[in-house]
């Protein structure tokens, strides 16, 4: 396949040579000669030749005398484009990468990277994120003849075209590997086509200055756009949070898709008059839209106008970031909405799968009977304390960034199933009831649900699949949610000072609650904890640094949303001598917070059994899946 795919490259580049000088070597007068002129109107430089890439590692610099007035602000906008092209490229990784002695700068280019990422792809489920954003891949090659099209309708269109594809192509191979980032571009560039290909038909009939003024206007603010994408994706690697589902791309984004929606429909407005002539009453109707500060501006009002355009996404996040904190703590509805949204969602599924299996006559059976626990005694409140200290400015960017290495002590892979692998929720509508009751008590932030001991891979786990439909629901209704579950690797190797793999997937649970804590704090803040770089360093994913580590986990609680959900599944596995203190620590300090945690089991926890009270606990004594062919021993793990 790769050799097909080389040979069709190969036979394009001849092609480009043989149009190159074609004209040059046809004798004049030649009936020949009317080919060769058609096939040399659009010549690039020769050295594209022999390194389509030269332009984007060594991008041109023209003076302000030398550019065509229609194409000013594009052609800044694409050499800004091509210079961070070559920083992005560098911070890639190999996986990541993409490989310029095999892909062009363009169209056929990006169609056929495409097609190869398609060929190779290991998603073989096309409603899984990189089946979906293959999809959207698809769909948008579909549409590159029409950016094509366009583009060339304006001076040096040809060379604009090239920057486009090029940049498709570094950036559809950067996310790839990235399914969430991967979807969410993908669908961006599809809504971009939908909007650039309503103007193709009338982009035909009027090339008039103004139209081409429009069009250098729209296509400077799409490559705005995607030097933005490379940034947001640099910085999203530099944080190690690349694959993190709290990072939504499409909200981040969602001014300048509405931006180019805007420019698009401008087009579209002046086309509508008929008219090849310049028509002043209706650019003055149309053109009063909102423009991106840094468009056109080079040299010191650049990096100006970069700053400011920075310090207004700080404030428009600040401003929602309280907006949306002021709604939670006004409107105490958002768990009840959960709770309606589980009983509709998961009673009907469990009910209707538990009918399929009785009915099929296949031997499975499914007895659940609620076992209410007798009451324990109360418990230590862990609530933060400390003497009024003078409030530090943070920033959320600092933060992440001293935090970033406790990606190294977790798998993000962890805080969810991936949506299109889970399997049914096979629980009765007991535990359905008791979950919608915990939801509506606006007294009960602890809630543990207690499962028999089920020999079963995450997927078909029926508690596994109930907490990963939470999550879901919690995150549809915008309640801010940390989420972990817990596991035993088998072959890891140990931390120094970590005696044994409870007491290092205790400190994973620990640290991937407070790097999710970390992602929800709002970009800028004042706080009188001490939320340093030197502290955060302390945390090096060993028990020893139990202490520290609670310690600042207690710290961040305070500064976090009032509805706050927290879902925590198999921490039984994490029982051991070795860690019965430190689990403790964390359950009581769970407590003293206004946090709601969820505990799902599927075996004896005895941190739980010591830590949750008679009323805080739901059993199920008995869940018997007698003919199911489970794909993994989890059990085993405990050997």
């Amino acid at each position: 396949m790769a050799s097909i795919a080389d040979d069709v490259r190969e036979s394009r580049r001849l092609v480009r040579v043989y149009s190159g000088d074609v004209e040059g070597r046809l004798p004049p007068g030649s009936k020949s000669q009317v080919l060769g002129q058609a096939l040399s109107r659009e010549k690039p430089n020769s050295e594209s030749f022999t390194n389509p890439w030269k332009k984007f590692i060594d991008p041109p610099k023209l003076s302000n005398t030398e550019r065509d007035p229609i194409t000013n602000v594009i052609t800044i906008e694409s050499n800004k484009l091509l210079q961070k092209w070559q920083s992005f490229l560098n911070n890639c990784t190999s996986d990541d990468r993409l490989d310029v002695s095999r892909s062009e700068p363009t169209m056929e280019g990006v169609i056929d990277l495409v097609r190869e990422i398609s060929t190779t792809s290991r998603a073989k489920n096309q409603n899984s994120r990189r089946g979906k954003a293959m999809k959207y891949f698809h769909k948008f090659c579909e549409t590159l003849d029409a950016h094509k099209s366009i583009l060339k309708i304006i001076p040096e269109g040809s060379e604009y075209v090239s920057v486009f594809a090029g940049t498709l192509n570094v950036i559809i191979q950067a996310s790839v590997n990235h399914e969430r980032i991967s979807e969410d571009f993908s669908e961006a560039l599809c809504t971009i086509s939908e909007h650039v290909a309503d103007c193709k038909v009338e982009l035909e009939i009027y090339h008039t200055r103004a139209m081409k003024e429009l069009i250098a206007d729209l296509y400077a603010h799409i490559f705005i756009f995607l030097s933005d994408v490379m940034v947001w994706i640099t910085e999203k690697k530099r944080r190690r949070l690349l694959d993190s589902f709290n990072e939504k791309f499409i909200q981040k984004f969602e001014k300048q898709l509405s931006m180019i929606k805007q420019k698009s429909e401008r087009i579209k407005n002046l086309a509508a008059q008929c008219s090849r002539a310049e028509q002043r009453h209706v650019r003055a109707a149309v053109e009063d839209l909102a423009q991106d500060v840094r468009l056109g501006l080079t040299g010191q009002r650049r990096q100006e106008a970069e700053m400011a355009y920075y310090a207004e996404i700080i404030e428009r996040e600040l401003y929602e970031g309280r907006k949306e904190r002021q709604q939670l703590r006004e409107d105490g509805q958002n768990f009840r909405w959960l709770a309606d949204q589980i009983v509709k969602m998961l009673e009907n599924k469990a009910m209707i799968w538990i009918e399929d299996s009785r009915a099929a006559g296949d031997g499975r059976r499914m007895l659940m009977t609620e076992r209410r626990s007798p009451g324990f005694p109360s418990q230590l409140l862990v609530t933060p304390g400390g003497s009024s200290q003078a409030l530090i400015d943070w920033t959320l960017e600092d933060i992440l960034l001293s935090s970033k290495h406790l990606e190294d002590f977790f798998d993000r892979g962890r805080f969810r199933l991936e949506e299109d692998r889970a399997g049914p929720t096979g629980v009765s509508s007991g535990i359905i009831r008791r979950l919608s009751e915990w939801m509506k008590n606006p007294t009960s932030y602890l809630l543990w649900l207690e499962g028999p001991r089920i020999f079963a891979d995450d997927i078909n786990n029926p508690f596994d699949v109930l907490a990963n439909r939470i999550i879901q629901l919690a995150e549809q209704n915008h309640i801010p949610t940390i989420s972990y579950r817990c596991e035993l690797r088998r072959g890891e190797q140990l931390r120094s000072g970590n005696d044994s793999r409870e007491a290092q997937a205790s400190m994973s649970l620990i640290c991937a609650l407070i790097r999710q804590l970390i992602e929800l704090l709002l970009p800028k803040f004042q706080a009188s904890v001490d939320l340093s770089e030197g502290r955060l360093r302390v945390l090096d994913g060993c028990i020893l640094s139990w202490s520290e580590t609670v310690g600042l986990f207690r710290d961040l609680l305070p500064l976090m949303p009032d509805t706050l959900l927290c879902i925590i599944d198999g921490i039984h596995w994490l029982d051991d001598s070795s860690t019965t203190g430190c689990l403790e620590e964390l359950v009581q300090t769970m407590r003293g917070s206004k946090m709601r945690v969820l505990f799902t089991t599927t075996g004896r926890s005895t941190c739980l059994r010591q830590q949750i009270l008679g009323d805080e606990r739901y059993s199920v004594q008995t869940v018997d899946f007698k003919g199911t062919n489970w794909t993994l021993d989890i059990e085993s793990l405990r050997v």
